[in-house]
């Protein structure tokens, strides 16, 4: 690899964070909102979920579309559709009167949503010499960690002193800026032979998808249904689209690319880091509020220190993921990691807080160093020819597995509380924490497994398949 310290961003990588941050910040929002939205339309906030749901699942669906979407009509006309449904949803969003209609918008924005984040990080690397990959990627996850850190005050803030509706509002001048910069920076690549649209596949890969979507979800969509039966179905649907997909060259996602190992394991390692990372930020706040007794604003500024870390992380990430070398890298860092993630199954109410905030920072600047490391390493080998699909598959996988990461949480604190030596604890909802933080450190530390298998040579040459 060469020397990742000469890289200089151009003016793309910010124009496709600038749109990632826009999603992030109107995700990260309207949690806050919903106390406020559900007021306005006389409903129970608690059954307000479908809000959120709708959106996800529409985001879900639509993008296995993207990277065909990229091939048949050009990656900047596939970014402007993707600003202008997103833009629209949003004005629709603001302009609801009802549950339902709120719903439907949300769904309009999922669509553009789903284009938005694969369609931006291709457009940059398209553009990108691949020894750069690992600077371009970790710059683009800067607005997944910021806007979760700003959204719930940008949030509160309008709710109180506007309305809720201005959650939505936000995002139409900040389009429009988006759309406007696209037409001038980004070119509109296409593929030489675009292969016709695979429906049969994007509809099996849709059920597999909506199946593990489910299990997050099941409770409050369609009540006792197990869980199980959902992962069976996804799992069903996955083996028919292997057979389905397995001499099938034009299929919306090409088996051709699992032949390169460094991809292989990048996928499968971003399904694996993902349900613990993607748990973190979900388990997190409960445990400072709700175990340990923080207040709401003492929670929230808790978060601060991850959040911080993680970006300082992106700083140094790719040039020591190049002197190590990937496998070693993940290997040290899932180590370091999971240390950690069980350190803080042993906070304690007499814990420092000093103590309590410096764990926490070092678990957001090694889970930061964990995504960035394992997304290069699903793309960096990838043939240009296989670039929009290893991109969509690794978006679409991403999406999924943060979802899973939260039902994992929800059901590791639902299963340690049912533990005899946890009921003997006089805390028992600190001892929940405990026992679900060791758990989650545990099935981490199983990943290395997993990484043995990262090829030595990883991202210094594009393997031909």
């Amino acid at each position: 690899m060469t020397n990742a310290r000469t890289f200089k961003l151009g003016p793309l990588p910010w124009l496709a964070a600038t749109a990632l941050f826009m999603q992030m910040l109107d995700s990260s929002v309207l949690n806050t909102a919903l106390p406020a939205i559900a007021n306005s339309f006389g409903e129970n906030p608690l059954q307000l979920h479908i809000i959120i749901v709708s959106y996800l699942l529409a985001v879900a669906i639509f993008l296995p579309a993207s990277g065909w979407a990229c091939d048949k009509f050009g990656i900047r006309n596939s970014f402007l559709f993707a600003i202008t449904m997103f833009t629209f949803g949003s004005l629709l969003c603001a302009l609801s009167t009802s549950v339902l209609t709120l719903s439907v918008s949300r769904i309009i924005q999922g669509i553009g949503g789903a284009f938005l984040v694969p369609v931006g990080r291709l457009a940059v690397l398209k553009s990108t010499p691949r020894e750069h990959f690992a600077d371009v990627l970790s710059f683009m996850v800067l607005p997944a960690l910021i806007g979760p850190l700003v959204g719930p005050t940008v949030g509160g803030f309008l709710v109180e002193y506007l309305s809720w509706h201005w959650i939505f509002l936000i995002n139409i001048p900040v389009g429009a800026v988006c759309f406007i910069a696209t037409l001038y920076l980004m070119q509109n690549t296409t593929s030489e032979n675009p292969a016709k649209f695979d429906f049969k596949g994007f509809l099996l890969v849709d059920i597999a998808i909506l199946s593990l979507y489910a299990v997050s979800f099941s409770q409050n969509i369609i009540g006792n249904f197990s869980n199980a039966w959902f992962i069976a179905i996804a799992i069903f649907f996955i083996v028919l689209y292997y057979f389905y997909a397995k001499h099938k060259h034009h299929a919306v996602f090409n088996l051709a690319m699992f032949k390169i190992r460094s991809f292989a394991v990048g996928i499968c390692g971003n399904l694996f880091v993902r349900l613990v990372g993607g748990a973190l930020p979900f388990i997190a706040p409960l445990f400072f509020q709700t175990a340990l007794g923080f207040s709401p604003s003492k929670s929230g500024m808790m978060m601060l220190p991850m959040g911080i870390t993680a970006m300082f992380a992106k700083t140094f990430a790719a040039p020591l993921i190049s002197n190590m070398g990937y496998r070693k890298f993940l290997m040290s860092n899932t180590i370091f990691l999971s240390l950690l993630i069980i350190l803080a199954g042993f906070i304690k109410f007499t814990t420092p807080l000093w103590l309590i905030i410096t764990i926490y920072s070092f678990i957001g600047m090694a889970n930061s160093l964990q995504f960035t490391a394992i997304n290069t390493l699903s793309l960096i080998d990838v043939p240009d020819k296989y670039m929009s699909g290893a991109n969509n598959l690794l978006s679409v996988i991403l999406q999924v597995a943060i979802s899973l990461g939260i039902a994992l949480a929800a059901f590791l604190l639902a299963q340690t509380g049912s533990i005899s030596f946890v009921a003997k604890q006089k805390n028992i909802l600190l001892a929940v924490f405990n026992m679900t933080y060791i758990a989650m450190g545990i099935i981490s530390l199983a990943g290395l497994l997993l990484f043995l298998f990262i090829p030595k040579d990883a991202g210094t040459k594009i393997k031909s398949i």
